[in-house]
């Protein structure tokens, strides 16, 4: 059960305070929120609600400021933007020995849980638990963690970045939450690669460019299985890659919540996209 707390811990890029902006909530009779609460903005009522789910990454967050009780009307309140740098603390879902850079995904509104490979929405920043003396970490249930931009409502409604990151892959590789916009290249590649859609859930909109840079084959592998790729004049059957060989071939692909879109791409000398039959 949620309580109030203030789980906005400091930002170590200098900033002494959080930011804060303001979000519409419902009637706190249909839906209340306490303070401390990882709220998920949805984008069909256009409210902010408590997290409850892996799930619910899919959605753009941020952590209410203030109280909705039962009693309060529909309203704009404050929350508490996730920023870059932004360090706050959270109870785990199972006491760990957590080191930095563990993954963790969305347990419930106050917890979160681990997910080295999944849903993961925040690393974890703190040392608390790192001992004075030898190398054995303590175990711990709370921590603190720094969320990834790509969940955050503030840069992904109100501040959206348009530098996008470019990876060049000579081996196969699975996208993670925070390649959302990535450019993927094969360049330096031997032979066929591909890159596999994250299996968490992402948002609507997340996208990654591949673009061809050795004459060898790129090939996106849709994720979930149920999931088509809309390209080269039709959806291809569910869980099927569409791939391109030739350098300066491209392939920009976003996600609409149940397939993989292609709404750009371009085939050099052979004139065609692989798909897979």
């Amino acid at each position: 059960m949620a309580v109030n707390k203030y789980p906005w811990v400091r930002n170590i890029h200098g900033a002494n305070e959080p930011l804060i902006i303001m979000g519409k909530v419902q009637a706190g009779s249909t839906q209340e929120i306490k303070r401390g609460e990882i709220c998920v903005f949805n984008e069909t009522s256009g409210n902010f609600v408590p997290a409850d789910a892996a799930a619910d990454s899919q959605y753009t967050m941020a952590i209410a400021n203030e109280e909705q009780k039962a009693a309060d009307s529909a309203r704009y309140m404050e929350f508490i933007a996730i920023r870059e740098g932004d360090v706050f603390e959270f109870e785990l879902a199972a006491a760990a020995q957590v080191a930095y850079g563990d993954g963790y995904e969305i347990s419930n509104s106050q917890k979160l849980a681990s997910d080295p490979d999944g849903n993961v929405i925040a690393y974890v920043v703190g040392r608390q638990n790192y001992p004075e003396e030898g190398t054995t970490l303590l175990s711990v249930s709370y921590a603190e963690f720094s969320f990834i931009r790509e969940v955050s409502y503030l840069y992904r409604n109100m501040v959206p970045s348009n530098i996008a990151k470019v990876m060049a892959k000579t081996a196969d590789y699975t996208l993670l939450m925070e390649d959302n916009g990535a450019i993927i290249t094969n360049k330096g590649a031997s032979g066929a690669v591909v890159i596999t859609a994250p299996t968490s859930v992402v948002p609507i909109g997340w996208h990654v460019k591949l673009a061809a840079m050795a004459a060898q084959a790129l090939r996106f592998d849709p994720k979930p299985d149920t999931a088509q790729i809309y390209i080269a004049g039709g959806a291809q059957t569910a869980g099927k890659y569409a791939g391109i060989t030739d350098e300066g071939d491209f392939m920009h692909l976003v996600w609409d919540g149940t397939d993989w879109l292609c709404y750009a791409s371009i085939s050099g000398a052979d004139g065609d996209i692989d798909v897979e039959s």
